[in-house]
């Protein structure tokens, strides 16, 4: 008897062990998923920005069971539990590169982040991030690049959609080889090459349409175009050898009898960024020229850049664009305060309609609409219907910076020295980043504290890229190393943005107007001292920082321009200037590191 009763209690106690092991290790689980889960849309959301503020409901200081699952865009597995299952964020207006923390979404089977703002390249790992994905739709965006190969490897793609993008090279022949896809888009791209051979024939020509150098079934037939293409390249580069060659011989001849610097400028700088938007806006099979575009395709390929809007829901936003709105008046027209049914504040420029402003709206839409950083003024959108041109940005409740420096009262005031230093490290950044920072270097062309704005905390946005050039760094090499001077050229456009921006610190520590310091022979003179520091900034123990923000400003505006300053170094300086003060601006680290203009 007791031998039984001991293996009764024996095999209690076992199943009592095993129970409470087995409730561990589930709780292990779920804590685990809950802090993976948590920290991928965390990630997320820190990685992209959100100027229509669609994430707001993501509210991470709520950490119970399900809490994610009431995320906008978000779907989960189970209401009570925080596994993500798919992730649907289209048309939320977000910008960044591709948010590579969602392969911490470790259960997560679709992904939708069509009709954003998103760039860069998609991911050469993309398979190791999304797993188990079924569903992955990034159209619509401006991903550029090739397809990576490794996309492949995700096997369980059934919805995969590329179309409307700026991609390029061939598509990998492997992904014809998955054998649960049965959607497919990558039209609207710059995509070459053979289609591949599709296990599952349902993918038709509409998949592929608006990419002209595809080739191969179910498009026409790769044979005659392989012919042509390899007789193009070799007369391209007969072509490129003898223009090289006479393009040199040229510049010596100009070199020796030393032609006027807008001739040389006209001769060898060329816009590449322009160029490649002139070729996207005139490609087409069967549209050679720009003269051939009807209005509807050249809109159409505009939208690459940012969305085009309705002109009846931006009157409407403005109410009539009645003078209630009005907000600024510039030199291409009127700038009205816009407020949308949904809360957002918008700033939407008229453009003027008895002027033929339609090349300065391209480049306004081509270049702005292009670039991102935190101290670039955001180009939200355009308008284009019949005669009236607008273009809509984020608004900028604190205006321009010219409105502050050069009002009476409390405005003036509100502008201390600390926060002068500021936002002409803010400008600086953003200036240093154009030329740079970016893949194709981009030279301003007229800074002025009028193109400044200033957002609710006083960070500066830099605005009207009416005049904005871009450069390859061979162009960039080109120009410094055979033209070291052109002052007002195409080649002297780095030198004449930093002149530019040592007006705008001279205006912020004199508090004058520019024709007031332009005019004045003392702005060359190589001695600050001889131009008088706002009194409002004097006599409060930063005299000796004052004086050398004007050694700076002089610098920037010497009358020689290869003796001034690079942007890089000019940025440098300030974040000299304002170390160890961290209660001016936030503590920066004094290398050049380029990758510091990013943050």
């Amino acid at each position: 008897m007791d031998k039984t009763n001991f293996r009764t209690r024996s095999f209690f106690f076992i199943c009592t062990f095993l129970g409470f092991l087995l409730m561990s290790l589930s709780r292990i689980s779920v804590c685990c998923a809950v802090e993976s889960d948590f920290y991928c849309l965390k990630s997320i959301k820190d990685s992209l920005q959100d100027p229509f503020n669609n994430l707001d409901t993501w509210d991470f200081s709520n950490a119970t069971e399900g809490s994610i699952c009431r995320f906008s865009g978000i779907n989960c597995w189970h209401a009570n539990e925080n596994k993500v299952l798919s992730i649907t964020l289209s048309n939320y207006g977000l910008i960044g590169e591709f948010p590579r923390g969602v392969r911490n979404c470790t259960s997560l089977t679709g992904l939708d982040l069509s009709g954003n703002k998103l760039y860069g390249n998609i991911p050469s790992d993309i398979s190791v991030i999304l797993d188990y994905v079924t569903t992955l739709d990034l159209s619509n965006n401006t991903f550029s690049g090739n397809i990576p190969p490794d996309i492949a490897n995700c096997t369980y793609l059934n919805v995969l959609r590329l179309d409307n993008n700026n991609l390029e090279g061939e598509i990998p022949s492997r992904i014809g080889s998955l054998l649960r896809l049965q959607t497919f888009s990558v039209a609207n791209n710059y995509l070459t090459g053979a289609v591949p051979s599709f296990v599952n024939g349902q993918i038709t020509a509409k998949s592929f349409e608006n990419n002209p150098e595809l080739c191969g079934k179910p498009l026409k037939g790769c044979e005659n175009s392989w012919i042509w293409k390899h007789i193009d390249r070799a007369s391209f580069i007969k072509a490129f050898v003898v223009g090289w060659v006479l393009f040199f011989t040229l510049v010596l001849v100009l070199r020796l009898f030393q032609f006027p610097s807008k001739v040389i400028n006209k001769i060898v700088s060329f816009n590449k960024w322009k160029l490649r938007v002139k070729e996207h806006l005139t490609s087409g099979s069967d549209s050679p020229g720009e003269e051939n575009l009807s209005s509807n395709q050249k809109m159409l390929r505009l939208e690459k850049f940012v969305t085009k809007m309705s002109f009846e829901e931006l009157e409407k936003a403005t109410s009539g664009f009645s003078e209630d709105h009005l907000v600024g008046n510039g030199m291409l027209g009127k700038v009205y305060k816009a407020i949308l049914p949904n809360g957002w504040t918008l700033a939407i420029k008229k453009l003027n309609e008895w002027e033929n402003l339609e090349e300065e709206f391209v480049s306004e839409i081509t270049t702005l609409g292009g670039l991102r950083h935190r101290n670039l003024l955001p180009l939200i959108g355009f308008c284009a219907e019949k005669e009236k041109k607008l273009l809509v940005y984020k608004y900028m409740p604190n205006g321009s910076l010219h409105e502050w420096l050069h009002s009476t009262g409390d405005k003036v005031e509100i502008l201390d020295f600390p926060r002068r230093v500021k936002l002409a490290l803010g400008i600086a950044k953003g200036l240093a980043w154009l030329h740079h920072g970016y893949e194709l270097h981009v030279t301003h062309g007229s800074i002025s504290t009028r193109c400044i704005l200033l957002d609710q905390n006083f960070e500066p946005k830099i605005s009207n890229f009416w005049e904005a050039k871009f450069w390859s760094k061979n162009d960039t090499a080109l120009s410094w190393s055979l033209f070291p001077v052109a002052e007002y050229s195409g080649l002297g456009s780095y030198k004449q943005d930093i002149y530019c921006f040592g007006v705008v610190l001279l205006e912020l520590v004199t508090g004058k107007e520019p024709h007031e310091l332009t005019s004045s022979r003392n702005l060359f003179d190589h001695s600050p001292c001889v131009l008088d520091a706002d009194r409002n900034l004097l006599g409060k123990g930063v005299d000796d920082l004052i004086l050398q923000f004007l050694e700076l400003a002089c610098n920037c505006v010497k009358f020689f321009p290869n003796e001034r300053p690079t942007m890089l170094e000019v940025y440098d300086t300030l974040r000299t200037i304002s170390q160890g003060r961290t209660d001016w601006v936030r503590e920066i680290p004094l290398s050049t590191d380029i990758s510091s203009l990013y943050d």
